[in-house]
Parts: C-alpha cells; structure tokens; sequence
C-alpha cells in the first residue's frame, strides 16, 4: 500500500514569497519543463506574526522551497524528479519538479470545473497506481499542480531530522477514491 501526500503548511511555519507580486505566476505556471538558464525571483521572508524556522519554508503546495539542511540531506533523492533553483535574495532553492505523470483518475476524483471543462480545484485525489509506479515525488500536468510525495519520502524526510515540514495524506492505494 502506498499513501501519496502534499506538502502543507503549519501553524508558524515561516514563509518565503516573492518580492514582486508579479512573480507568484512564474511559480504557478512551473509546468515540469527545466528552468535551466532561468532568471530566478528575489526572495523576502514573512516577518509578520510569529514565524518559526523551516527547513521547508512556505510558498505553496505547487512550490516547494528548501533551506540548505534539507538540500544536503535530500537532493540525491531529489535528482531523478526535478532540479534544486537557487533563488535570490533569501538563502532558499525552489523544487522545480520535472517528473509530470498523467496519474489523475479523474472519474474517481472529486472535482470542481470551469464552466469550460477544466478542472478549477480537487476536493479528493483518486489516482491511477500503476502510471505513478515507484516515483517518491510528482505532479500532475495541469496548471500549478501540487507536487506529490510517496510515503518513502515523507520518511525520508522524517529521518533526516528537518524541521517545520508537514504533510497531508491525499490518497491511499487500493482505496476507492
């Protein structure tokens, strides 16, 4: 049995976001394809409220951002599904994920759609196990997909000790939706 997760926030977690609102779409417009040559945004952190260290800080389930503990203990894991970016300004490099599989059951999944057809938001994942096979981390190919991460990363996470990263079980194979 495999659980596939999203990354998630949690409470206090530090943020990272863009400096120039203009460049929130370059990360939700991340389609798989590498960013080899990419001007990379200028990062601030969130001082705001009370905002607790993160090996993960927080942008998005579609952009995951790592600190540099989480890059030495994860990124021989990480070569074979994307690319580490260094980003500027704050010290953080973005998971740019490559490996796009197709895996959405979407008759299994619950959907909200556009009045077009196209999916707007999922409310429950149903995917198919065999397109997603032994891959530990993912995304879908549609617009600002989450990325995706098996249980055996999640524990890899775990083992290795990194701080403020939460996750959210999204799917168990073998269950029906």
């Amino acid at each position: 049995m495999t659980i596939i997760h999203q990354f998630t926030v949690s409470e206090g977690q530090e943020w990272v976001l863009p400096v120039d609102d203009g460049d929130y779409e370059v990360f939700f417009g991340l389609d798989g394809r590498s960013l080899e040559g990419w001007q990379p945004p200028v990062m601030r952190r969130v001082e705001e409220g009370e905002r607790h260290y993160s090996d993960f800080p927080w942008l998005g389930e579609h952009a995951p951002l790592l600190r540099r503990p989480a890059v030495d203990a994860l990124a021989a894991t990480l070569r074979p599904y994307g690319e580490l970016v260094p980003l500027r300004g704050e010290k953080v490099w973005l998971l740019n994920v490559t490996h796009v599989i197709d895996a959405l059951d979407e008759a299994r999944s619950q959907m909200v759609r556009f009045e077009d057809g196209d999916i707007l938001a999922i409310k429950r994942y149903a995917f198919d196990a065999e397109k997603i096979g032994g891959a530990e981390v993912f995304k879908l190919p549609m617009r600002a997909s989450p990325v995706f991460v098996d249980d055996v990363f999640v524990e890899r996470v775990r083992k290795a000790g990194l701080r403020m990263v939460s996750f959210k079980p999204v799917w168990t194979s073998g269950t029906a939706g």
